[in-house]
């Protein structure tokens, strides 16, 4: 087992502690839904990327908890709406039922609705989550505008807007899949880093760096999750999006093509780092986002 490992199995332990508390009421089926959204078996790749940033600055990545369990709540709530009858009606999320599927779809909607109301509230409310002690109020309103501008109607949701728009058009290119996942995908990537930077300390001109690099990641992430659309690993139904006629790089480029691409993606991500940081464990762990399976 890894160092990255390790803050993996830390940070999971924390937020499973934080979701089971927080959401407990046993006879509240809306609770029971969020808990079955947030305790997926997901890779934590937004959450790790905070972390390991943070530390990269020479802080106890702790600092960065409550950025971390705030868009890993965000990327959670996108999740169950992208997969309601109305977006991508998929069955299958991270190797079960989809939350409309296990539940219904009037309480996916309104679980999604309040888990993203109550990311924003960890990022500022201590006696939420304890965490957000550990950031000076300037910081926390800073970390507040980071995710809303990347889960709003100037990032992720744009991005699902894209994506909703062209699935099963022909008249596009290269520029109008970039717009989609450097919206879909990338935004929400992005503001983990930057997040992950402000919890450390980081200059403006470092979390704009971040930003930058949490997009490009977020690019070459997306780009890796189309080559392997067909496969059963990833936790979804294969071919989902091939059925459905989406635009993806797999749609404009041949798999070996799409790889590539996400490998130059990742090395533009990994040039723009800041030099003021000790990054290695970082630098491993976007390497391993490049050659996953799953």
């Amino acid at each position: 087992m890894t160092l990255v490992d390790d803050l993996r199995n830390d940070f999971s332990r924390v937020f499973s502690d934080f979701v089971n508390r927080s959401w407990s009421d046993s006879k509240a089926r809306l609770h029971g839904a969020i808990r079955y959204c947030l305790e997926g078996d997901g890779k934590r790749t937004r959450a790790l990327l905070a972390l390991l940033i943070c530390e990269s600055y020479g802080r106890n990545p702790r600092l960065a908890f409550s950025s971390a369990t705030a868009v890993e709540m965000v990327h959670a709530y996108s999740l169950a709406h992208d997969d309601l009858p109305c977006m991508d009606d998929d069955s299958m999320r991270r190797g079960r039922p989809s939350l409309h599927v296990a539940f219904d779809e009037c309480t996916a909607l309104l679980a999604g609705d309040a888990i993203l109301a109550d990311a924003f509230r960890v990022l500022v409310d201590e006696e939420f989550f304890s965490d957000a002690a550990f950031i000076s109020l300037t910081d926390r309103s800073r970390l507040v505008r980071e995710l809303a501008l990347a889960s709003g109607g100037h990032g992720m949701v744009y991005g699902q807007d894209r994506d909703m728009y062209w699935t099963g058009r022909n008249d596009f290119n290269l520029e109008t899949l970039e717009t989609i996942h450097r919206n879909k995908t990338g935004a929400l990537i992005g503001a983990a880093c930057a997040m992950g930077a402000i919890s450390g300390g980081a200059s403006h001109s470092d979390i704009s760096a971040w930003r930058e690099i949490g997009t490009l990641i977020g690019i070459a992430f997306q780009a890796v999750d189309d080559a392997l659309d067909g496969s059963t690993t990833l936790g979804k139904t294969p071919g989902k999006d091939l059925s459905q006629k989406k635009l993806t790089y797999m749609t404009l480029f041949a798999r070996n093509q799409v790889m590539d691409f996400a490998r130059e993606k990742t090395e533009s991500a990994i040039a723009l780092i800041p030099s003021n940081t000790r990054s290695d464990r970082l630098i491993e762990f976007i390497g391993r986002l490049l050659s996953r399976q799953t």
